[in-house]
């Protein structure tokens, strides 16, 4: 396994979120053998993508903060940022909720 080195920084953002030094590192060491290539989400078309959410979610809204697999989590990411996704905050808890765009 590959050594990851841990700054100051590190073990503080560690601590932050209530995580040990190891398991931050083993987290940290994820991320930065992510491949955006061999990552399903990032390996189709936003059109697919937008296909894929569409038969799943339809129009409604989707409470983002309650979407638990990977996969639709990081459709989510990409969908938003290539403007597919329309998103508003709850007006009491502002929890965060996306539905397709009409024009997706």
């Amino acid at each position: 396994m590959k050594k990851i080195l841990l700054s100051s920084t590190d073990i503080a953002m560690a601590a932050k979120h209530g995580l040990t030094p190891r398991a931050y590192a083993k987290k940290k060491a994820s991320l930065m053998s992510w491949n955006p290539n061999t990552d399903p989400t990032y390996s189709i078309s936003i059109e697919e993508l937008v296909n894929l959410w569409q038969l799943k979610y339809g129009h409604t809204w989707v409470d983002v903060s309650e979407i638990e697999e990977e996969f639709w989590l990081n459709a989510s990411r990409r969908l938003h940022k290539n403007n597919k996704l329309e998103e508003t905050e709850g007006l009491q808890d502002n929890t965060p909720w996306a539905r397709l765009k009409e024009d997706a």
